[in-house]
């Protein structure tokens, strides 16, 4: 079974998310570093902070803007539940 990794964007204050983009190419091993877990741990949905800005940059080339948006890290195994435009 693949697991997915979903960046999922939320304006400030909002219940539903404004964007999402699948990460999965970035993989599981340097997500679950840079979350401070193992690969197979890595089950929940994680908030990336501004502490985590310059990796997911890195990583993925998108800019976080923490001031505006909530990010998360939302692992899944059907892709098709979460993408939006």
């Amino acid at each position: 079974m693949s697991i997915f990794y979903i960046l999922v964007r939320y304006p400030k204050g909002d219940d539903s998310p404004d964007s999402s983009t699948d990460v999965t190419a970035v993989g599981g091993e340097a997500w679950a570093e840079l979350l401070g877990t193992t690969p197979e741990q890595l089950t929940d949905v994680y908030p990336l902070t501004q502490e985590h800005a310059e990796r997911v940059r890195q990583f993925t080339g998108i800019t976080l803007k923490p001031e505006t948006y909530d990010y998360f890290l939302e692992p899944e195994q059907d892709l098709s539940r979460k993408m939006t435009p």
